[in-house]
């Protein structure tokens, strides 16, 4: 072959190439700003927890056992972790673990408090030895007003809210815990002490998991309301036919999320053998998905 003709080719596939990744860089960097658009709201760890400031900044009505955590760093990186006990012999969000609800409408300077879909990102990890006994609660997103309180038996009558949270079982297994409007349907709402909803997945202490949760509440009246669950990457929930609310209202839609933990129930058979441990990092509400990692 000719060298000026090689010379050629070898340049033009330079220019291709060049090309391409500038093509990459684009989209990555217009794919990043659409996600940084996307946040509604970011809790992580890195700078405090449980301080009046930091309480005040993410709309907080009250917080559970404050004291009880720690900050601690991430054993994959330098960040920081929130870590929680759950004590010996203990039930319930004064017991064991943490409780606090993140209310949008009480965050200083958000616009946007009142939203019909959303989604909720988190990372977990149980600690080696984490006795799982008969169950305890997980965070998940909540409706407006004070839906943190459809919650502990008080069921949702289609006025009033809404809670999502996740919980754990016995041996790791991990559902959707619902505080439902009753559907027409039959299918979903109306349980005294809410309703699980199996995510098909079993925790296994020590690993990192990571959460994803969607919410779309629907049409007042109606069971066309959906939930969405992501565990891993891997989809484990999609239903389409749930009532979240009977009036149009802001405590119908997403208002913020429901960051309870605690073994419990409330029976002593639900309690911890011996002091078990966990770690949160990481929560994200977006209005598009941003798909989770696994630690």
């Amino acid at each position: 072959m000719d060298v000026m003709k090689f010379r050629s080719m070898i340049y033009a596939m330079l220019i291709l190439v060049i090309c391409f990744f500038n093509s990459c860089k684009k989209n990555a960097k217009e794919d990043n700003d659409e996600q940084k658009s996307s946040i509604v709201y970011k809790l992580d760890f890195e700078d405090e927890y449980g301080t009046q400031e930091w309480i005040k900044k993410n709309g907080i009505p009250y917080i559970d056992r404050k004291d009880k955590a720690q900050l601690v760093k991430n054993d994959l990186n330098d960040s920081k972790v929130l870590r929680l006990k759950y004590d010996k012999g203990g039930i319930g969000p004064k017991e064991t673990g943490t409780s606090f609800p993140v209310k949008f409408a009480s965050i200083d300077g958000m616009k946007e408090t009142h939203f019909t879909e959303l989604y909720l990102k988190y990372y977990l990890k149980f600690e080696e030895g984490f006795d799982f006994r008969l169950g305890g609660k997980l965070p998940g997103l909540m409706g407006g007003g004070d839906s943190w309180t459809r919650s502990g038996g008080q069921q949702p009558d289609g006025t009033n809210g809404w809670t999502l949270r996740f919980m754990w079982r016995e041996g790791g297994a991990i559902v959707v815990y619902a505080y439902l409007p009753k559907s027409e349907n039959g299918k979903y709402g109306g349980r005294t002490w809410g309703q699980d909803i199996d995510c098909d997945f079993i925790a296994e202490p020590g690993k990192w998991i990571c959460i994803e949760e969607y919410a779309n509440v629907g049409t007042p009246g109606k069971d066309d309301g959906t939930l969405k669950v992501w565990i891993n990457r891997e989809e484990k929930l999609n239903i389409n036919d749930l009532r979240f609310r009977n009036v149009e209202n802001n405590i119908g839609k997403i208002g913020g999320f429901y960051f309870s933990t605690f073994h419990g129930g409330n029976t002593k058979d639900w309690a911890p053998r011996h002091d078990s441990y966990a770690q949160f990092d990481e929560f994200i509400i977006t209005k598009k998905r941003f798909g989770g990692i696994t630690k």
